[in-house]
């Protein structure tokens, strides 16, 4: 299978409209002499009409245009720090994009049960990444699925097994950020010491290799929280930092005529409460989750809630691939254009 430019969504149209088609019709016409068989039937057709459902809302709401991906994420950067730092790059992606600073970190908020989780679309109860001290040879608790990689699945591997011609790349400034994905699923992963060269490492092989699915990692955010505190003048510099790298990220995107094709997705594992985290405080709990591009809904304020195991889920919806069966995530439909919104929180 030659991978095309048209696009990830293309792939779940047209053709696999028809091949859905198909199968319906070759179901219905096998034999109907017992009951069990006319149960079976009825079932997997129900489950296909519920898939072609999929396709044509995949279609319907413009992510069928959508060839790049990129997910930016920032170590450390709590919803707190956004709201009083209000970084301008972060702000124009929120003015245009679907945002909410109340989504959740799972616990312990660490840096590995997080990342974990956000990669993984589920908690560490099923990934049993537990704390930072894991490692796939070494574990307290066993994942309850352990997929081709010999982890629990990752965004990553479901994204090479079911287009197996993608561009991955994955740029990350915290070492340990890549054992928790399959380490033979991106074309490129590279550990980059310090966020300025993460961000320029990363930005080269953008222009050169136009990935379909790229994934930054920084880690100065959350180095300035520790060192300083959360609430420093120093945490604040940091995240100002990461913004204007972020933005520089966009730049790129945009001078390369890719920005009408890509999905932008800005998040984070945890936030930080005095000079730490890992606690069950708003503070470190409560991190930013910020998505922009076609098809994604302009200005709004997501009001469901949102869970950072909900970050797979919503990519595997954006690539129009299966999520893995072991994922408890839900993709954050609200984002997204022309599906209805849910009613608001009671205050």
């Amino acid at each position: 299978m030659t991978q095309t430019t048209a696009g990830f969504g293309d792939s779940r149209t047209g053709c696999a409209e028809t091949r859905l088609v198909i199968s319906v019709n070759r179901i219905l016409n096998v034999s109907m002499k017992s009951s069990t068989a006319r149960a079976v039937s009825v079932h997997l057709c129900t489950l296909l009409i519920l898939h072609l459902g999929s396709v044509m809302l995949h279609a319907a709401t413009g992510l069928s245009r959508v060839n790049h991906v990129v997910v930016i994420g920032v170590d450390g950067l709590g919803s707190e720090g956004v709201r009083r730092v209000n970084p301008p790059n972060l702000a124009r992606l929120r003015r245009e994009g679907a945002s909410t600073l109340n989504a959740r970190a799972v616990m312990p908020t660490s840096s590995s049960p997080n990342w974990a989780s956000m990669i993984m679309g589920a908690g560490p109860e099923f990934h049993g990444v537990t704390s930072n001290d894991w490692q796939p040879w070494k574990f307290d608790r066993a994942p309850t699925t352990v997929g081709s990689g010999g982890i629990f699945p990752t965004i990553f591997g479901a994204l090479r097994e079911q287009r197996t011609n993608a561009v991955i790349g994955v740029f990350h400034d915290w070492k340990d950020f890549g054992r928790l994905l399959e380490t033979n699923s991106p074309n490129v992963l590279k550990h980059v010491k310090d966020a300025i060269e993460t961000a320029d490492t990363a930005i080269k092989y953008l222009r050169q290799n136009k990935p379909h699915f790229l994934f930054i990692h920084f880690d100065g955010v959350d180095h300035a929280g520790h060192a300083f505190g959360w609430t420093s003048v120093q945490y604040d510099k940091a995240v100002e930092l990461t913004d204007s790298l972020i933005g520089a990220i966009l730049d790129t995107f945009e001078n390369s005529g890719l920005t009408e094709k890509t999905i932008v997705l800005v998040t984070a594992d945890h936030g930080g409460k005095g000079m730490k985290h890992g606690g069950p405080s708003n503070e470190e709990l409560e991190i930013p989750w910020i998505i922009k591009g076609p098809g994604v809904r302009s200005g709004l304020e997501i009001h469901s809630a949102v869970n950072t195991f909900d970050t797979a889920p919503t990519l595997a919806h954006v690539f129009g691939i299966k999520a893995p069966e072991c994922w408890v995530g839900k993709p954050v439909l609200e984002a997204f254009a022309d599906v209805a919104k849910p009613p608001a929180r009671a205050d």
